[in-house]
């Protein structure tokens, strides 16, 4: 449409179409805004050491018994302040493992917004009646996931430094716990590694809107060093001090699979394992693992599950009936 055309439009609208555009250059501006915003913080490089706050306001000690001298494993879930119902069906299906005397349970969170008092009053109540919620000192967004990855890291070394094992997964995960300790127990003998399903040759976002997003800054490289997926992965607890050592010394990422799996790893010489059976679902498209009782009695971790979705994959781990290859 050109100028004399949307000219004689507003002519017949009035103060509407002249409230419009008005508006177009506010959008316009916002837009702007944003875009310098971003380029702004496209050129500060951070060290990891100057946004981690150390520390956990409820550290849970009791969590690991003997500082995890008699656990085989160590099960932290990072989760959100609002995901109270993930966690619940957690607790309710295969999060029933915590009752074993040797294995270790309990959900991560970042510190709470003080403004949202509400919430952090229903956090504070979920955690009186479970006493599974470790709460680290740095602030809770998706944006921080990369530091509520290093709360736990610090977590571990600091209360629980004998357990031989990590699982460190999502609340929108599905773990089976019995294959998992078969998985653990044919490779007890390993150290220095990471078990999940890694990713091979994978290349930054560049694209500044997409929530992926890295600037050449904060990593010059055109490929990430092969790295696991954070919604689920097995480490030998032997490196846990020396992710966490070397974490602060590197410009900070907020993708914190590619951080601590990849970017620390990489450096430390961790060796970085493919697992297959840590099924993922496809992101590009958005399809899920299907629910077959032998994919899910045969696999060990099932992304993008809906607590709903939580009893019913327990219920195929339990079933005795159908039969299973290698199962």
């Amino acid at each position: 449409m050109d100028q004399f055309s949307h000219g004689a439009r507003c002519a017949g609208a009035g103060a509407r179409c002249a409230g419009a555009g008005r508006a177009l250059p506010a959008a316009l501006g916002l837009l702007a805004a944003l875009l310098l915003l971003a380029a702004r913080r496209d050129s500060r490089v951070v060290l990891t050491s100057e946004l981690y706050e150390a520390g956990h306001s409820r550290p849970h000690a009791e969590c690991c018994p003997a500082r995890g001298a008699a656990l085989r494993l160590l099960v932290l879930v990072t989760s959100a302040p609002g995901h109270a119902a993930a966690r619940e069906a957690v607790r309710l299906s295969w999060g029933h493992a915590a009752l074993r005397r040797d294995i270790g349970f309990a959900f991560i969170l970042g510190s709470l917004h003080t403004r949202d008092e509400a919430k952090a009053d229903a956090i504070r109540a979920e955690d009186v009646l479970y006493g599974d919620i470790i709460i680290g000192n740095s602030r809770d967004s998706y944006s921080n996931l990369t530091l509520k990855t290093l709360s736990m890291l610090e977590w571990v070394h600091t209360y629980c430094p004998k357990v031989p094992r990590l699982l460190k997964t999502d609340d929108d995960m599905f773990i089976n716990i019995p294959r998992l300790l078969k998985f653990i127990d044919a490779r007890k003998n390993e150290t220095r590694t990471i078990w999940g399903h890694v990713y091979e040759q994978a290349w930054p976002h560049r694209t500044m809107w997409s929530k992926y997003y890295v600037s050449p800054r904060q990593y010059p490289s055109s490929q990430f060093p092969d790295y696991t997926s954070g919604a689920a992965y097995l480490m030998t607890t032997d490196v846990v001090g020396e992710l966490l050592k070397a974490a602060g010394q590197e410009p900070y990422l907020r993708l914190e699979d590619v951080f601590v799996t990849g970017v620390l790893a990489s450096k430390l010489k961790i060796k970085r394992q493919h697992a297959a059976e840590f099924l993922l679902s496809a992101e590009a498209d958005n399809k899920k693992v299907l629910y077959h009782p032998c994919t899910v009695q045969k696999g060990i971790a099932i992304h993008m599950v809906r607590f709903h979705e939580q009893f019913d994959l327990w219920r195929k781990v339990l079933d005795g009936t159908t039969k299973c290859e290698d199962a």
